[in-house]
């Protein structure tokens, strides 16, 4: 017979798995999907995608009028030296490309900003409205292992490997983010897992399998103000690192 200890006892352990598991997320996004041999002279495609996630765990790219808005991401390159350069890029069927060719061996930044987003208008809903600023970043090495240690935007990511681990470290204006700062990051099989900082600004993780891993920052400035004829309530600063494990 069973009592009704033992079936509190299995439901309390189902709710345990299901707290511990990562979910997946439906929420719309930008990234990066950086394509080349890593190799001195050899050119490097940057594709910069807008898309959603699936009920089935699959990424797809938009390509209807919210693709037009990836053509206002400022792109750009730093070297190692500190130069750097504006890539210029062009639509295509699912995405905006541009290519620049590394001349000489490092470590190089490729980031993006989009500060011309039109305002999330929610006022139909009852909700406050909100304006939306991107910003994208990640590193290509080319014939040098390493990494970054100093952010260059507003909002900011670097990463390193410590042993199996990958350590994600946030800034905000040139600072480490807050303790506790929620960190998302999603996996290649699109699955989100939800981290916050310790108080250097760091969280750490285990790539499980080769692929593009996206880690994600936001932070809310309550600061009020009309962008492009719109009235907003507050300003929502996202920062998405792209990083591919392979």
């Amino acid at each position: 017979m069973i009592t009704f200890a033992l079936i509190m006892k299995r439901i309390c352990h189902v709710l345990l798995l299901l707290v511990g598991f990562p979910v997946i997320s439906m929420a719309h996004g930008y990234w990066m999907d950086i394509k080349g041999a890593g190799k001195v002279n050899q050119p490097v495609a940057i594709q910069i995608c807008f898309g959603e996630i699936d009920e089935y765990s699959v990424r797809h790219r938009e390509t209807g009028p919210e693709l037009a808005l990836i053509g206002d991401f400022k792109i750009s390159v730093i070297n190692e030296k500190g130069q750097r350069i504006a890539i210029q890029i062009h639509q295509k069927a699912d995405c905006w490309e541009g290519t620049f060719i590394p001349k000489e061996k490092g470590i190089y930044q490729i980031l993006g900003i989009n500060d011309e987003l039109p305002v999330v208008d929610r006022s139909k809903t009852g909700g406050k409205n909100v304006r939306p600023i991107d910003y994208l970043c990640a590193v290509y090495h080319v014939e040098k292992p390493g990494s970054v240690s100093k952010p260059v935007q507003l909002l900011d990511m670097v990463t390193y490997s410590k042993g199996k681990l990958i350590i994600g470290k946030a800034f905000n204006n040139g600072n480490p983010a807050a303790n506790n700062t929620k960190i998302r990051v999603f996996n290649p099989e699109n699955w989100e897992k939800s981290l916050t900082t310790d108080e250097q600004g760091e969280v750490s993780f285990m790539p499980t399998m080769k692929g593009l891993y996206i880690l994600r920052q936001d932070w809310v400035v309550p600061v009020a103000g009309t962008y492009k004829g719109l009235p907003y309530t507050s300003i929502r600063h996202r920062c998405n690192y792209c990083l591919r494990v392979d």
